[in-house]
């Protein structure tokens, strides 16, 4: 190992735009970069020639991650937290709405025109009385 390494362990970054979690409290080690990349004079192309950069371990906690560190004599920071107990599912606050009966394609005069939040609904988007989603949804 090159005595000016630097393994950084953080939390594993969750993608925002996919609904999967199986990484989640996944921690990762990489290595802080030991030279900027320089531009090539001959291609114009940026590279650097640090192989310490291709490098990304994954551990199942930061624990684990630290204790890799220490076992393998690797000098390392630890950056970021990993998130608290919250979930990350909404919450909804106060009282839960009744349940519509034809929620995926939204609410139909005719069942769930018991509902002043449903009439209200399709009032709203100009179907009085339900309109044409009455007829499309079968008692």
């Amino acid at each position: 190992m090159p005595s000016d390494a630097l393994a950084i362990v953080e939390p594993v970054p969750m993608p925002v735009n996919q609904a999967g979690r199986a990484r989640e409290g996944t921690w990762r080690l990489r290595f802080a970069e030991r030279w900027r990349p320089r531009i090539d004079p001959l291609t114009g192309w940026t590279g650097g020639g640090d192989p310490l950069a291709q490098i990304e371990l994954r551990f199942p906690d930061r624990e684990v991650a630290e204790r890799y560190c220490r076992r393998e004599n690797v000098p390392f920071e630890i950056r970021g937290a990993a998130q608290s107990g919250r979930s990350s599912q909404p919450r909804l606050t106060g009282q839960a709405p009744p349940p519509l009966c034809c929620w995926p394609t939204g609410p139909h005069a005719r069942c769930c025109g018991q509902y002043p939040a449903a009439l209200k609904t399709a009032q709203g988007f100009g179907m009085a009385g339900g309109g044409a989603m009455a007829s499309s949804h079968s008692p």
